[in-house]
């Protein structure tokens, strides 16, 4: 009797071996592109620009209700697909604020001159205007294994909000991204945008 290989299997027995660990590898990498999958698939459904339709707070009976700050405001939230976003949410009217134009605001000694001009009523009314908008950059990671995305936050307009974290559950309604800060009552609703 013929054998081949150290172990004294015949070649019909290699082959039934070797066909046995192809299917093993096979099995595994079919198990292991399963479980990146859902990660890959969340990251490719957030990625895109979507619009802000409503931020909602739940009440203490449990209902939502519109939250005033944002009510008939604007807000965008882009995610790249490659773990980058950024996002901005303004009151109503906020676009349409008397202000310099881009390049005044950047010029030191045209903005400081307005500054100067500007009575205490217009400086309020300024700083209050401007503190309304929110925005920051950051980068984000889905979960593995719940629908929750993380957002490191890079910068903000909220000083005290540099480098910190958040983490948001997901649920998609259609082109409805809701996004529901972890451990607040609140969510926002953002429509996909083509």
């Amino acid at each position: 009797m013929t054998t081949n290989s150290a172990k004294g299997r015949s070649p019909a027995g290699i082959r039934r071996a070797l066909l046995q660990t192809m299917n093993v590898i096979i099995v595994v990498s079919i198990l292991l592109s399963e479980c990146g999958s859902k990660d890959a698939n969340n990251n490719g459904q957030l990625a895109g620009m979507y619009k802000l339709w409503i931020i909602e707070n739940r009440d203490s009976t449990g209902a939502w209700k519109q939250q005033e700050w944002a009510k008939d405001g604007d807000g965008y939230i882009i995610y790249d697909g490659k773990g980058h976003m950024a996002v901005q949410i303004t009151r109503k009217g906020y676009k349409d604020f008397s202000w310099l134009n881009e390049e005044e605001t950047l010029d030191r000694k045209i903005l400081k001159q307005k500054i100067d001009s500007m009575t205490l009523p217009d400086l309020r009314a300024a700083v209050t205007e401007f503190v309304s908008n929110y925005v920051y950059v950051a980068n984000y990671s889905v979960s593995d294994s719940a629908d929750v995305v993380t957002h490191r936050r890079l910068s903000h307009t909220i000083p005290s909000s540099w480098n910190t974290t958040v983490k948001r559950k997901f649920t998609f309604n259609g082109d409805t991204l809701v996004l529901e800060p972890v451990n607040i009552n609140r969510r926002l609703k953002w429509v996909r945008q083509k």
